[in-house]
C-alpha cells in the first residue's frame, strides 16, 4: 500500500523536475544554489506562470493545484520544493501592479521568476513620475536567478508614509552572497541590494492592497485573497513535501536493513513499526490541514473569516511535519547522520523552513483566540468542501 493513498500524480513536467531536482540535491546544497538545469525545469513546469492572469499566457491556476505540484517537488529536494512555491506566490503578489506594470514583467515572458522580500526595508521617496528607491532586502529566496524583484519599502512624505511593493527588472538590482545557513541552502536566499533606482509609478502599488486583496468581482480567484489568510501556505507546502521525502527515504532504508544480532529484518520490531505509525499519520493530518486550507482559499468565498484559522493550521501542520521528521531521524541512528545521507538534509531542511516567522503557533494563537473569545456566540467558520 502507498504511504499517501489520496496524493495527486503530479503532471510530468512536474514529475520530470521532481526527479531533476533529486539528482542534483546534494550539489546545489553544497553550492548553496540550484543548477541550471533545476532551474529551467523550474520554468518549464508552470510554477512561474502558475498564478499568472491568463491574459498574459499565464495558468491563472489555484491553490491546490500548486500544493500537488510542489510537494513531490520538495519530496525529492526540499530547497526547490520551496524556490518553486515562493515563485509561484511571488507571481501572485505581482498581479496587484497596474495593467501597464503586469504587461512589463510578462507581456513577452509569462515564466518570469520574481522574488519576494516583503518585510519593508530601505526608503523610497516619491518623485515625478514614481520613486526613487535605495536599500537592502535579506533572505530573498532565488534572488540569484530571477528576472525580477518584488521588494517592500516605506514610500510617501511625512504622515503619509506606509509601505508600497516595488517590483524592479534585474539590470536595477544586486545580489549579495549572503546566504549560509544550516538548512534549505541551496534556496539561495541571499540579499538583494537597490542603489538610487528609479521605479516607475506602474510598477508599484500599497502593501494596503496585496494584504487585502484583489476586488471580490475580480475573475481570477485565487488574488482575491487576502495575504494572511493565504501567505502560510508558500512554505507549509513545501515542507509537507519534504517531510513526505523523510519518511519515503527512512521507509526504504529501514525495510532493507537487517538486525545485526538476531538476523531478522529491522522492520519487524515493534519500535520501527510504531515510528512508521505516529510519523506518518502525523504527515497525513498535516497533509489534511494544509490542503482544507488550499481548498477554502479556491473556494471563492470571503477569506477575511478564515484568517485565523488558516494561521492556526498551517502552523499546526507545521509542528506536526516537524515533529515526525525529528522521530524519523532519531530512529535512523549513525547512518542518518553521515554527510552524504539524505536523511540529515531532509532533517536540517525541513528545521529550518518551520523556523519561519509565517508558521509560528505562537505567532498565530493570539489571532485565532481574538477570533473565538471575541465572537462566543458563533462559530468558527465552517470549512468549503
Amino acid at each position: 500500500m502507498p504511504l499517501w493513498g489520496t496524493a495527486v500524480e503530479p503532471p510530468p513536467a512536474v514529475a520530470d523536475l521532481a526527479a531533476t531536482a533529486a539528482k542534483h540535491a546534494e550539489q546545489a546544497e553544497t553550492q548553496r544554489r540550484l543548477s541550471p538545469d533545476v532551474v529551467t525545469g523550474l520554468r518549464t513546469a508552470g510554477f512561474a506562470r502558475h498564478f499568472v492572469p491568463a491574459a498574459f499566457g499565464g495558468s491563472q491556476g489555484g491553490y491546490e493545484e500548486l500544493l500537488d505540484m510542489v510537494a513531490p517537488v520538495a519530496a525529492g529536494c526540499p530547497s526547490t520544493g520551496w524556490s518553486a512555491s515562493i515563485a509561484a506566490h511571488t507571481g501572485r503578489m505581482a498581479v496587484h501592479l497596474p495593467e501597464q506594470g503586469q504587461r512589463e514583467v510578462w507581456g513577452e515572458h509569462p515564466d518570469a521568476l520574481i522574488a519576494g522580500a516583503l518585510v519593508p526595508s530601505g526608503t523610497a521617496t516619491s518623485v515625478a513620475g514614481g520613486w526613487r528607491v535605495t536599500g537592502r532586502w535579506a533572505y530573498v529566496s532565488g534572488a540569484d536567478y530571477s528576472d525580477w524583484a518584488l521588494i517592500c519599502a516605506p514610500g510617501g512624505t511625512g504622515t503619509g508614509t506606509r509601505p508600497w511593493c516595488f517590483v524592479l527588472p534585474r539590470e536595477h538590482y544586486e545580489v549579495a552572497d549572503t546566504w549560509f545557513s544550516v538548512g534549505m541552502r541551496a534556496t539561495g536566499s541571499n540579499t538583494v541590494v537597490v542603489r538610487d533606482v528609479l521605479v516607475p509609478k506602474h510598477r508599484s502599488f500599497t502593501r494596503a492592497a496585496l494584504e487585502a486583496g484583489l476586488d471580490p468581482d475580480d475573475e481570477r480567484l485565487s488574488c482575491r485573497a487576502p495575504l494572511k489568510a493565504v501567505n502560510g501556505l508558500s512554505f507549509a507546502g513545501p515542507l509537507l513535501g519534504a517531510a513526505r521525502g523523510l519518511l519515503e527515504h527512512w521507509v526504504d532504508w529501514i525495510s532493507r536493513k537487517v538486525d545485526t544480532h538476531t538476523g531478522t529484518p529491522a522492520c519487524d520490531r515493534p519500535a520501527v513499526r510504531a515510528v512508521l505509525a505516529r510519523s506518518s499519520a502525523e504527515v497525513e493530518a498535516a497533509a489534511l490541514l494544509v490542503r482544507s486550507i488550499a481548498r477554502t482559499a479556491d473556494s471563492g468565498r470571503e477569506l477575511s473569516p478564515f484568517v485565523a484559522r488558516h494561521m492556526r493550521d498551517w502552523s499546526y501542520a507545521t509542528e506536526l511535519l516537524r515533529d515526525a521528521a525529528e522521530r524519523i531521524f532519531v530512529a535512523s541512528g549513525t547512518a542518518g547522520q553521515g554527510e552524504g545521507d539524505r536523511a540529515q538534509r531532509f532533517w536540517r531542511d525541513i528545521h529550518a523552513g518551520a523556523s519561519h516567522f509565517a508558521l509560528q503557533l505562537e505567532q498565530a494563537s493570539g489571532p485565532f483566540a481574538e477570533s473565538v473569545f471575541t465572537t462566543p456566540n458563533q462559530h468558527t467558520p465552517s470549512r468549503a468542501t
